[in-house]
């Protein structure tokens, strides 16, 4: 195992071969850190944030670039589960059915963590009070190719090429 720790962000590396772990001083609504587990084998990752008291606010997956997936867990902060969230409620064309279509459609998606670069990314959104899927991958000459799916059926939506601005 692996261990980096970057004092100047506070972020923690740990390096298990095909698992890595990322902690570091993310604090959203009151949570010291954030948790991000991933495997180098997966398209998905593990979030967790926790309590100042050590114990987990809230955990669950998303896809490495882009969205919330599956179950989410809430806690309070003595550790008691307090609500679950499926977040993929609504969406009829599941997370499995989508990497299936990035399968057949060439549509690369980034397995493991990635430090810097663009890579696809996969986001549940809402169009026109319809759930989405929209995912945005390189095409060659360096412009973005953006699909929407429909969160149901899959049903190609929209696809067009959007120009690339880098930040």
């Amino acid at each position: 195992m692996k261990i980096s720790k970057n004092s100047k962000n506070e972020i923690l590396i740990l390096d298990m071969g095909d698992d890595l772990s990322i902690q570091d001083n993310f604090q959203p609504s009151g949570a010291i850190y954030r948790e991000r587990s991933f495997n180098r084998n997966s398209f998905l990752h593990t979030n967790k944030f926790f309590y100042d008291n050590g114990y987990i606010k809230k955990k669950g997956r998303l896809f490495n670039e882009g969205s919330s997936i599956g179950v989410w867990y809430y806690f309070d902060e003595s550790g008691k589960l307090v609500k679950e969230e499926n977040t993929d409620e609504g969406y009829g064309f599941t997370p499995e059915k989508l990497v299936r279509y990035c399968e057949k459609n060439k549509i690369e998606l980034p397995k493991g963590y990635h430090e810097s670069g663009f890579y696809t990314q996969v986001r549940k959104e809402t169009l026109n009070g319809k759930k989405v899927w929209v995912i945005k991958y390189l095409i060659p000459g360096g412009d973005i190719q953006r699909v929407v799916l429909d969160g149901q059926t899959g049903k190609e939506l929209e696809k067009k090429k959007v120009p690339f601005v880098s930040s």
